[in-house]
């Protein structure tokens, strides 16, 4: 099956449904000019992704010093015996939104995994929605 397996391109709008399925996802960033990755629990909401975090993190602190800051949202599910499945990549804006008048709602439909108090409701707008499937050759 190794030499089987294909890519095949998503349409945008599937690969966002996609990712409204995963349970976690993975954001890129540049904090204080270091390239930083974070995992996160998400929502996808009319084409948006919410995510919850604390002001403090170091998302909350590069959202807080650009007001439009550029990032890059990964999430995937692939088998691991078959290694087959998908794999969405957004890019897009991260805003905050917490002060906005539904953002803490939308906050709170973001099942977190963290314990400790979330405060801050960032949406990523997406510019651009990439994913692929591998499947297996027909």
């Amino acid at each position: 099956m190794e030499n089987e397996r294909v890519p095949v391109e998503l349409d945008p709008t599937l690969a966002l449904s996609l990712l409204g399925h995963a349970e976690f996802g993975r954001i890129a960033f540049v904090a204080d000019g270091v390239p930083t990755i974070r995992p996160l629990n998400h929502v996808v909401l009319d084409g948006r992704i919410i995510v919850f975090t604390r002001h403090t993190s170091a998302l909350g602190r590069a959202v807080r010093h650009h007001a439009e800051l550029q990032v890059a949202y990964q999430a995937d599910e692939i088998e691991p015996h078959s290694r087959l499945g998908w794999s969405v990549l957004v890019t897009g804006i991260a805003v905050d939104i917490s002060h906005d008048r539904h953002g803490g709602q939308l906050g709170l439909q973001v099942e977190s995994w963290m314990k400790y108090p979330l405060d801050m409701v960032i949406a990523i707008d997406p510019q651009e929605v990439t994913g692929r499937r591998l499947t297996v050759a027909n």
